[in-house]
């Protein structure tokens, strides 16, 4: 019973001293009490209302993606750079981009324009077509379209087409001439 006793000790012994190895030697510890020295510009409020909290040279872009949840639309805003035409897939390039933030990597292959309405056409292998269920694609085909028909004046109605042909997936069947939402 001893000899036991002696063993466990002598293991905790050497977890002690092998733990506090990577101990930083106490000179290099930060005083959490000091907080670091912060500087203030005060800048002449603006004349109208808005506040810009944009950096210079960029132009901001609403649109909409998946909540964090994967239950809802979320309306964001991405920052382009200024001067940077605002077109159909411009506009798809930035969804696919915050889709990409709730880990649903959607591949467009193009989008196209028609007599006022855009078709996006998305590849067989991936979201919305394939990898997910009916609530997430009829999320995603939402994003695509309100976020469309809210930046691009000339948009008047989204169709959605997979591989240039019509949209087939589990869920949802559309003819590629067809639209799916419009103004």
């Amino acid at each position: 019973m001893r000899k036991k006793i002696v063993v466990i000790l002598s293991c905790i012994l050497v977890l002690c001293a092998l733990c506090g190895c990577n101990k930083p030697p106490k000179g290099d510890l930060q005083d959490p009490t000091v907080t670091p020295e912060l500087t203030i510009t005060m800048t002449p409020k603006p004349t109208d209302a808005a506040l810009t909290v944009a950096p210079s040279g960029t132009t901001e872009l609403p649109i909409y993606t998946i909540s964090g949840d994967l239950t809802e639309l979320t309306a964001i805003t991405v920052l382009l750079t200024e001067g940077e035409a605002i077109t159909e897939q411009v506009v798809a390039d930035a969804v696919v981009d915050a889709l990409a933030d709730s880990a649903i990597y959607v591949t467009v292959n193009k989008v196209s324009k028609k007599d006022g309405v855009a078709v996006v056409d998305f590849a067989a292998d991936s979201p919305p077509v394939s990898q997910v269920g009916a609530s997430i694609e009829g999320l995603i085909l939402d994003a695509f379209g309100q976020s469309l028909l809210d930046n691009v004046s000339e948009c008047k109605a989204v169709g959605f087409s997979v591989d240039g042909g019509d949209y087939a997936s589990g869920h949802f069947e559309f003819s590629k001439d067809d639209i799916y939402m419009r103004r």
